[in-house]
C-alpha cells in the first residue's frame, strides 16, 4: 500500500493532518517487531511532538517502539551510539533524523549490514541506503517564509536569515529557499547575512543582538526553527524592536505562538511534527512487510498567522489528540 503524501499545493495552506483517512497497516505482524526511532534531541516542543505521534503509531499499530534523541543537535557521537545500541538491542528498523548528512553514514552501513531496515525522517543522509525519507519539503517550506517576509516588508529592506545547524540539508535548504524566493520576487530586499547557531539558544540570543547592531537599519528577520525563532523574538523585545523589525518564525510552539499572539512573530511557517512521527513509524512498518515505499513522503508545511490561528486545520497541526 504506496503512500502519496506529497502535499506541497497552496502557499496559505499546503498540509492538514488527515491520519485518521490514512490507509490502516495491515496487522500481520508480531508483537516483537521493533522500531527504534532516533531525534535530533528533545529540546523544544517540535521534538515532543515528533515523539508523540511515533509512540501514538507504535500503540495504533501494535508494535514496539521507543524513542531517543542526544542531549544536543551537536552530539554526533552520541547519535551514532544510539545507532549502534538499537543494532545490538535488536531493533527490524531504525527511524532516524540524522545530525549531519555524511558523519552518520559508517553507522548507517553498519546497521543495514547487520540486517536492520533503515528509514530517515526530518533530516536526511546522503546515502541511498535509506528505504524512505519522511520529512516537510524545506525548500518550499523556505520560499514560503521567503514569501511571508517580503509580503510583511512591502517588498524592501534589509534582512538577515538565522538558522539552527549548517552541517544538516534541511536547515540549509530553508535558509536557501527563503533567500532564492525573496532574491527572485523581492528586488528591493537585500539580504545582510545567513548565520547559524548550532542550535544553541544562548548563540542564536548574542548572534540576533550582534547583526541588529551591526545593522541598525535591518528591517527583517526569518529564523529558521524553533530555537532561533524563540531567540529572535526575544531579542526584539529587549531592543524595543517589535513591530520595527518584522519577524517571520519557524515551528509552532507554545513559544512561538505566544510571540505571535504579541505581535512580535508577522506569521511562522510550521511543519506537521505528529504526523512526521506517525507517518515515519508507519512507513517503518510497511518496509518489515516488503511493501515498496516512496523515496520521499512529505509531510506537509503551513503558514500560521494571527488571522487564521483559531482555524480547524491549523489547531490540528498545534494540538493533534484535540
Amino acid at each position: 500500500m504506496k503512500k502519496h503524501l506529497l502535499l506541497i499545493g497552496t502557499l496559505m495552506m499546503i498540509a492538514v493532518i488527515t491520519l485518521s483517512a490514512a490507509p490502516a497497516a495491515e496487522k500481520n505482524v508480531v508483537d516483537e517487531t521493533y522500531v527504534a526511532v532516533i531525534m535530533k534531541s528533545y529540546s523544544g516542543d517540535f521534538w515532543k511532538t515528533v515523539e508523540l505521534g511515533a509512540l501514538t503509531a507504535g500503540k495504533d499499530l501494535g508494535i514496539k517502539v521507543t524513542v531517543e534523541a542526544p542531549d544536543t543537535e551537536t552530539n554526533m557521537e552520541q547519535q551514532i551510539k544510539m545507532v549502534e545500541n538499537a543494532v545490538t538491542k535488536g531493533a527490524d528498523v531504525i527511524a532516524i533524523s540524522v545530525l549531519d548528512t555524511k558523519a552518520m553514514i559508517p553507522a548507517i552501513e553498519q546497521a543495514v549490514a547487520a540486517g536492520v531496515k533503515i528509514i530517515t525522517f526530518n533530516s536526511m543522509i546522503d546515502s541511498k541506503l535509506p528505504l524512505t525519507h519522511v520529512a516537510t519539503d524545506n525548500w518550499a517550506a523556505g520560499e514560503l517564509a521567503g514569501k511571508a517576509l517580503g509580503e510583511a516588508l512591502g517588498g524592501k529592506g534589509k534582512y538577515a536569515i538565522l538558522g539552527a545547524v549548517q552541517g544538516v540539508k534541511n536547515n540549509r535548504d530553508r535558509s536557501d529557499g527563503a533567500a532564492d524566493y525573496i532574491k527572485k520576487n523581492f528586488p528591493g530586499m537585500e539580504l545582510i547575512t545567513i548565520r547559524y547557531t548550532d542550535n544553541d539558544l544562548n548563540n542564536a540570543l548574542a548572534i540576533t543582538s550582534d547583526i541588529i547592531t551591526a545593522n541598525p537599519d535591518i528591517k527583517g528577520f526569518f529564523s529558521n526553527n524553533e530555537t532561533t525563532t524563540i531567540a529572535v523574538s526575544i531579542v526584539l523585545e529587549e531592543k524595543n524592536k517589535v513591530g520595527l523589525i518584522k519577524q517571520v518564525g519557524f515551528d509552532a510552539t507554545a513559544q512561538t505562538i505566544g510571540a505571535l499572539e504579541n505581535k512580535i512573530i508577522s506569521s511562522i511557517v510550521t511543519q506537521v511534527p505528529f504526523k512526521m512521527g506517525y507517518v515515519a513509524v508507519q512507513s517503518a512498518l510497511e518496509a518489515l512487510q516488503g511493501k515498496t515505499l516512496p523515496a520521499v513522503t512529505d509531510t506537509g508545511v503551513a503558514l500560521v498567522t494571527l488571522a487564521n490561528l483559531a482555524s480547524p486545520e491549523v489547531q490540528k497541526i498545534i494540538n493533534p489528540l484535540k
